[in-house]
């Protein structure tokens, strides 16, 4: 791998709203020579993986840039670019709530599958029930991506995190210290959010034989497929289609449909956001955890103690306030923000913030 051709005299923060805005900037610094077209490590604190894939994108808009960012969107804005080959090593820095991939180091390979979407051979159960995992032999334009997830604590091991190589960005959602799950929520008068746990239940293979495993993604693939179906019907003539009227889905969605109406008017629901929520209950739900001020202390303690043993500083850094999604709680942001911004300028030489997201909010005025 070349390296960068050229160096920041003062290591440049962008800070935005919703995550995947980070990625015009990485790219510009791609442009301009900071950081290499290829193998580049990313180091991401979040309560999320946000390694998900648009799912019907065609690979080749990764080259496309104002496609692809039009495309992705908070949870899927990662592994395009590693696809492009501009992300080789993904570190994903979990607080103790978030449970979506265990912690540990493996390798996977990212290709592109005959449709010409991306795909990934990753048998974690995070990729497996988004049905976004192929059989290697089915995959093109192959690159392998290493994945190293460590729960932050007091403890995190000194050696590990010395394998973090340069060139690297560091990059910080806000709500790696507090989250609100904000689909629990969802129309909770009719007590919605249980029943979708129900309804999208998934039950992750015994093994990790190929077979099991593709015969869990085929089966999940359809339970999606005819969910989705139901709700979009819903949404578009706000009445259930009597294509699937004798299965078991459709007979729990008639029912949430009876309780949801009982509680709100018709025009007050919107099906396909009842979808996406439902989308996210798989075996392991969106962490939901909003941080005491006790436990805000702990954490920032734990986040400097992670920056103190970081073997160089990063080319750029990239923060994410996920504030207006609700993801991190409003009435903390302001403060978590103030601190990971003095913290990152008492380890690291760097510039004045750049807040994208004030530039937005004017524009949107």
């Amino acid at each position: 791998m070349s390296g960068p051709k050229k160096k920041h005299q003062k290591i440049p923060i962008y800070v935005v709203e919703y995550h995947h805005e980070v990625l015009p900037f990485i790219y510009r610094n791609i442009g301009s020579k900071h950081l290499p077209l290829e193998g580049i490590t990313f180091l991401h604190f979040d309560s999320h993986p946000d390694m998900l894939i648009p799912k019907n994108m065609p690979c080749d808009w990764v080259y496309e840039k104002e496609k692809l960012f039009d495309e992705v969107s908070i949870e899927n804005w990662m592994l395009p670019a590693a696809y492009a080959g501009h992300f080789k090593h993904l570190w994903w820095i979990k607080p103790p709530w978030a449970r979506q991939i265990q912690d540990g180091a493996q390798n996977f390979r990212i290709g592109n599958n005959k449709n010409g979407n991306i795909r990934v051979d990753c048998k974690e159960n995070y990729f497996i029930s988004e049905c976004l995992v192929s059989r290697i032999g089915d995959l093109e334009n192959v690159k392998e991506v290493g994945l190293r997830v460590i729960t932050i604590s007091d403890k995190v091991d000194r050696k590990i995190v010395s394998q973090v190589e340069s060139p690297y960005i560091l990059d910080v959602d806000l709500d790696f210290f507090s989250t609100s799950n904000p689909f629990k929520d969802i129309y909770d008068k009719a007590n919605t959010y249980s029943i979708l746990k129900e309804l999208y239940n998934f039950e992750g293979p015994k093994s990790t034989d190929d077979e099991e495993v593709f015969r869990t993604v085929a089966k999940r693939e359809k339970q999606i497929e005819e969910l989705e179906h139901i709700f979009k019907h819903l949404q578009e003539f706000r009445e259930l289609s009597q294509n699937y009227d004798t299965s078991d889905a459709y007979k729990k969605i008639k029912n949430l449909k009876e309780l949801m109406l009982g509680q709100y008017n018709d025009e007050e629901i919107d099906w396909e956001l009842v979808h996406d929520a439902g989308c996210t209950c798989d075996d392991s739900e969106l962490p939901h955890h909003v941080s005491s001020d006790e436990e805000l202390s702990v954490m920032f303690e734990y986040f400097c103690g992670f920056l103190e043993i970081l073997p160089a500083p990063p080319v750029i850094i990239t923060v994410s306030r996920s504030t207006e999604d609700d993801y991190t709680p409003s009435e903390d942001v302001e403060r978590i923000q103030e601190f990971v911004l003095d913290a990152l300028n008492k380890k690291f030489v760097c510039g004045e913030p750049i807040l994208f997201y004030k530039e937005s909010e004017e524009e949107n005025v």
